[in-house]
Formats: structure tokens, sequence, C-alpha cells
């Protein structure tokens, strides 16, 4: 078995992609478009015709990329756990994310690298932390449920609302910034630039394409960050970025304001967007299935508080439930990017060195040989009397694995709970969609009409 550590990373991240590939089964696609029509049109549905017709490993063409689909929770356990250290993160990303999040983020970084970069957030995500973040964002969350009593009985955006709170979590618990002005808009625009910018289909950064409002929008963060990075370092301040910037590596030394202000960026990008997600899809799902959302508020309201404490995060094992369910059907990652360092058995299939291959958390999580009616939604799948995911160490990965697991898994479960606690408490709602809204996928999975519902206080 190959070494499971490297540390030279001139021994693959200089080679360029390997294309050639002839000995993979599928097909090119369309001329120059390749799969990117289909794939963009419906990930799902594309990877499950790929899959009746070529099997687990799948040659794809799409958006510019040429590699290959690895499917099902098998191949998955052996790209993300990684045993023999023949996948790498950072060459994987590096096409797209690498322009928008540099070249210290977590995902940007492979086994020792990563462990080190890793480092740097371990102590913003211990207990401690979580539990003071806890506080703050409870009481923004209160001052937000009494703000949106204006939006009684109107119809609203649920998406642009909860996406202007969750900005005003990052500004506080994030940067240590309080405040819901002109800047944070700002910050919040670039932000979404350099999401957007991810998925850029003109790969020139010509004034207005994506990749030029995103290449953009990350100067306008490094630029903001680098202004605050000197308070951070001098101040014994709360928030995730004071704890990066005093935050010091194995060796003894303080993170460089380089690794600093990309890990800050990813971890905008990893935290904000996808919790805005997570629970965009729930208010989505729960105005489907009003039987879900009464037995939620039911559970909410029998615990007798006005929010929840850190310690009473598993006070609502249904939420739990629906959350996991939400993350099952809507993954907030739905792609997760590997590139292979050497020859790689997949399967039956042998894919060459340098090959980039797509981990798709989405097919795995609707495989009807293991769920039980997969495109329903059903809370009751993770109920302990079923637990359908343990069928399978992979069969549910919504949060990736193995050193690349996502680290703040747990920050994310407690923002979401916080909220959706709170705002069932005081709220009722009902769907406003004109029709059935379009559900895109990249570069963040959300409903194509911004999720229009009706608030009704309680």
């Amino acid at each position: 078995m190959a070494s499971r550590t490297i540390t030279d990373y001139q021994s693959y991240v200089n080679e360029p992609d390997n294309t050639k590939l002839d000995d993979i089964p599928g097909d090119a696609g369309l001329p120059i478009l390749g799969h990117t029509i289909p794939f963009l049109a419906d990930p799902l549905k594309w990877a499950q015709k790929q899959y009746k017709k070529y099997g687990p490993v799948v040659k794809v063409n799409t958006m510019g990329m040429k590699g290959v689909l690895v499917l099902g929770p098998d191949l998955t356990q052996k790209a993300l756990l990684d045993l023999g250290g023949d996948f790498s993160s950072r060459m994987g990303f590096v096409e797209r994310a690498g322009k928008f999040f540099g070249d210290n983020s977590l995902i940007m970084e492979d086994f020792d690298h990563h462990k080190h970069q890793r480092r740097i957030m371990q102590g913003a995500f211990k207990v401690d932390s979580l539990k003071l973040y806890t506080e703050q964002i409870n009481d923004i969350y209160q001052r937000a449920m009494q703000d949106w009593q204006v939006d009684a009985g109107r119809r609203i955006s649920f998406l642009k609302h909860i996406k202007g709170l969750l900005l005003e979590v990052a500004g506080t618990v994030f940067i240590g910034i309080d405040e819901r002005g002109d800047q944070m808009t700002k910050v919040n625009k670039a932000f979404v630039d350099c999401a957007n910018g991810t998925i850029y289909m003109f790969p020139l950064a010509l004034p207005g394409t994506a990749l030029y409002k995103g290449l953009k929008g990350r100067k306008f963060l490094l630029e903001y960050f680098r202004e605050l990075l000197p308070k951070r370092r001098a101040g014994n301040g709360k928030d995730m970025l004071s704890s990066f910037c005093n935050e010091i590596d194995e060796d003894g030394n303080f993170y460089t304001d380089q690794e600093v202000m990309d890990q800050m960026i990813f971890l905008m990008f990893a935290a904000h967007d996808t919790t805005t997600a997570a629970i965009t899809h729930t208010i989505y799902y729960l105005a489907k299935h009003p039987e879900v959302k009464e037995k939620l508020y039911q559970e909410c309201k029998a615990l007798g508080k006005d929010r929840l404490d850190y310690d009473d995060l598993d006070a609502v094992p249904y939420m739990q439930q629906v959350f996991y369910e939400v993350q099952r059907l809507r993954p907030s990652a739905p792609v997760f990017p590997r590139r292979t360092i050497r020859d790689v058995q997949m399967g039956d299939t042998v894919i060459p060195a340098h090959t980039l291959i797509l981990i798709m958390s989405r097919f795995t999580h609707h495989m009807d040989e293991y769920w039980t009616e997969p495109d329903k939604f059903d809370p009751e799948r993770f109920s302990p009397e079923r637990s359908e995911q343990k069928q399978h160490p992979f069969l549910y990965h919504p949060f990736g694995g193995g050193a690349h697991k996502c680290i703040g898994l747990h920050f994310s479960q407690m923002e979401y709970k916080c909220f959706m606690y709170q705002f069932l408490l005081k709220y009722d709602f009902q769907s406003r969609h004109k029709k059935d809204p379009h559900m895109m996928t990249l570069p963040i999975p959300k409903p194509g009409d911004g999720m229009p519902v009706e608030l009704l206080l309680r």
C-alpha cells in the first residue's frame, strides 16, 4: 500500500490533468459542451442515467472539465477515506475553487499540509467556543424574530431573509463585527460573487463574466480582511478571525496573514452558504409536508424554553432527523472533486494518475437498493428504529469523510437548530410558489424562485 503521508507537492501538483480516458466506460456527450447541459439541469437524473448505462465508473465531460464520475458507497469510501494516499483534494479543487479560496484553505491542502492548516481552525470549534457562539447566535435570532413581525401576513423571499440573517451571524461570530450596514452588504456581495465564480462557463476573466466578478470579489475580501488582521492580532476577541490570528502551528509560530485570509474566505463559503441552503430546503420540505412541520413544532414547544442552549441541542431528536433527511435529499455540498495521484483501481476499472474524479453524495443518497422510497421526504428513516443510513459507512455522506470531513459540522447543526427552534415557535408559514421551482444545485443548492413563503404569527 502506498504511504498515507505525502509532503512533496512537487510529485503531483505540477502534473497536467489526464484527459486520455478512452479505456473508461462512457461517452463524450455533445461537441464542446459535453454533458454540461444535463448536468446543470439535474445532476441527479444525469448521474442516474450514466450509472444505468455504464455502471459506477463513468467518464464525463462537463463545464470544460474532463474526468471520471465514481458512484456508490464503496467507491465513495475508497476515495474519501483514502487509506492509500491516492487522491488529492487540492488538485480536485484547484481549477475552479482554487482561484477564489486560495492555496491555504482546507480544501486546497493534502496530507501533512492539510493537517497543518486544519490546526488553525481547531480552537475555534472547541466546546467552549461553540457555547459562546450559541449565545451570540441566539441573541441575533431573537432580535430577527422580532424584526420579521413586520412581514407577517405578507409574501416574502425566505432565501433573501435567511441569507441576510446568516450574514449578520457571520459578521458577529466569524469576523467580530456586530453591524448591519453598507460594509457588510459589500462583503456579502463579494462573497456571493466568489461563490458564483466557481461555476464560470467562460474561462477568461473579461468584464461582466462570472469569473471576472468572482476574482474581483476575492480581491475585495482580501483587502477587507487585511485591514482587520492587525486589530485582531492585537486584541483578545472571541470571534473566529481572532482565534485564527492567535492560533499557533505545530512549530509554535503564528499563521501568516495570507493563511488566515484564505481560511476566512473559505470558511465564509463552507459555513455561511451551506447553512443557508440547509435551512431554506427545510422550509421547502416542511411547507410541502405540514404533518412533519407540526410534529417538529410540537417537539420545540414541549421543551418549554424560548431558545435552545448549547446543552439542549440533543433535546430535539426529531429536528435532527429532519436535518439529516434534508441533507440526504439536497446536500449542501453535492459534489466532492478529487484528482488521482497515481493509477488507482476503482471497481473493475483502473483510473490513470492525475485524473479528475467527481464523487456525488446525492446519487448515493438516492440508491433504491438501500433507501426506502428514496425520492420521498421521510425523516423517520433516520429514527433509531430504522437507521437506514447505517447499512454502509459511506451510504450517507453529505459532510464528506476521512481527513477532509467538514470541521464545522457541529457548528452548522447548532446554527441550524437554534434558528429552526426560535422560528417555529414564533411563526407558521405557507409556501407561495407560482409553480414548482427549478431546484438549483450549483454552486449551492437552492430553490430557483427564492423560496417564497407567507409568514404567519403564532
